[in-house]
């Protein structure tokens, strides 16, 4: 009867004997254990059907007996051992696996089988799949170290700095012959606790990469701003994200991390399927709030921007097709802080994002002492102005708007790499056609070209020099191209 069972078994076909091991798998054993050790081929025709048919468990199940009786017997247990540590391993039990493996070897070399395939089971374990192993454990020990570094704003940056974080625009990585990263800023300000947070606004290409190299990392930022949603200002955003989330399941301190983010209909419809995220204990992760031009935000989740950031933010028109809107839905920001200026002035940011010129578009930032203008590239048609970005003449025309005779500080940014060798000189031209026709002493416009190590005090309006590290008013600052891949701003006292 054994013998016929196993028989008609033989015969069925691959589905059908996954079928019966599943029905009948006790009766299947009971009869290979009457048929005894002598039956070690019928075992491994069962045996190899169970794992062919991923029953691995059924193997493992079916092995241990045929083990047990060899052990009685004091016979090989080499094939067997070896099979069960197939179906170990395909368990993901890998020291079960390894021990039987070893168990095989040991056999074999009993016997003097010098070929024996658990030999290579072993290698395959002891060169790869171990240590593998130990890198994923090593690897996963430097993340939780790195979520767990404590905030360092204070110390490495400071309050009410800003930094560019940003070299060329994202055309650039498609014919790029040197250097070429995109990235965004990043804003510290004092909120009304005297507590330092940090914004990254359009954080895109390498921003991430370039913020951990200044020695920052996940729990330095608080609030994101996007502008738009085209990737050269939102590509890091889901990996900053993602660290949220893992900090969130890490952190030394067990408590939640929740980051603002303030962005256009566009970078909301992009980022829709982040935005819910929660952490383990199902708390928010994440608050988001819309920024739509003319829009005043002085609130987040029923906070005051001013106590949380010392900041609110007023929503601006861009003109710029955002890609998830197919519509001119982008916007410009003007950062309201509670700086000091001059004269009872507040210090106020003014962020152009990406948008053509169009006639009266400076006047949105007329409160503005700083203003980081996009110029994106220079016109490219006789007589017309550039129809997604600021061009140079948008530029000129911006700031005549925005501060004709007033102190300013414009941030030239969102070059592409035709402007390589040529910023300085660019932002030369446009910082003399913008101002006052009347007289040049005394003018206090200022244009500067950015690049990732530009950094400015916004309390004191200075610019920290490249060698010294020291900071001085911006208008005795001067910039040094003599390598068209890297600005430096120099003393020019």
């Amino acid at each position: 009867m054994p013998l016929e069972v196993l028989d008609a078994f033989k015969r069925a076909a691959p589905g059908q004997q996954r079928e019966w091991i599943q029905r009948d798998f006790p009766a299947l054993l009971k009869t290979l254990v009457a048929l005894g050790d002598d039956g070690n081929g019928a075992w491994n025709l069962i045996g190899n059907a169970c794992i062919n048919n991923n029953l691995y468990a059924e193997a493992e199940a079916l092995y241990d007996e045929l083990i047990r009786q060899l052990q009685k017997q004091h016979k090989n247990l080499a094939l067997p051992a070896y099979y069960r540590g197939i179906a170990h391993f395909l368990q993901g039990r890998f020291q079960d696996a390894y021990a039987d493996f070893k168990l095989s070897r040991q056999s074999d070399l009993q016997t003097k089988n010098l070929h024996s395939p658990a030999t290579q089971a072993l290698a395959y374990m002891e060169d790869t799949l171990f240590p593998t192993r130990e890198t994923i454990k090593q690897n996963q020990q430097k993340l939780v170290r790195d979520l767990n570094i404590p905030r360092a704003l204070g110390r490495l940056i400071g309050p009410n700095v800003l930094r560019t974080i940003h070299k060329w625009n994202s055309a650039s990585p498609l014919f790029s012959s040197g250097i070429s990263q995109g990235g965004g800023y990043f804003l510290t300000l004092k909120n009304a606790r005297g507590e330092i947070r940090g914004i990254a606004i359009d954080p895109g290409y390498d921003f991430f990469d370039i913020f951990r190299d200044l020695g920052l990392g996940i729990a330095d930022i608080d609030a994101i701003i996007i502008t738009h949603d085209h990737d050269d200002h939102t590509e890091s955003v889901e990996g900053i994200l993602s660290l949220l989330a893992k900090f969130n399941d890490h952190n030394e301190q067990h408590k939640s991390k929740v980051i603002d983010i303030f962005g256009s209909a566009g970078v909301l419809l992009k980022f829709h399927g982040l935005l819910s995220a929660t952490d383990l204990f199902g708390n928010r992760e994440i608050n988001y709030k819309l920024l739509i031009p003319g829009a005043e935000i002085t609130e987040v989740e029923g906070v005051s921007l001013l106590d949380k950031y010392g900041f609110t933010i007023s929503a601006k028109p861009a003109h710029h097709t955002e890609r998830w809107t197919n519509q001119e839905s982008s916007v410009g920001l003007v950062i309201h802080t509670n700086i000091p200026f001059r004269n009872g002035e507040k210090v106020n940011i003014g962020i152009t994002g990406d948008t053509r010129y169009e006639a009266g578009l400076g006047k949105a930032y007329r409160d503005c002492q700083f203003i980081l203008l996009n110029i994106g590239s220079v016109e490219k048609e006789e007589g017309k102005f550039l129809k997604q970005h600021l061009g140079m003449l948008g530029c000129i025309n911006l700031l005549k708007e925005a501060r004709l005779g007033k102190p300013v500080l414009a941030i030239l940014t969102e070059f592409g790499e035709e402007f390589s060798g040529r910023r300085e000189t660019i932002s030369r031209i446009i910082e003399n056609w913008a101002q006052p026709m009347e007289g040049s002493k005394g003018r206090e416009l200022r244009v500067i070209p950015a690049d990732v190590h530009l950094e400015i005090k916004l309390d004191d309006q200075s610019i920290r020099e490249t060698e010294t590290n020291i900071f001085f008013p911006y208008n005795m600052i001067k910039v040094d191209e003599s390598d068209p891949e890297i600005l430096k701003y120099k003393f020019n006292g």
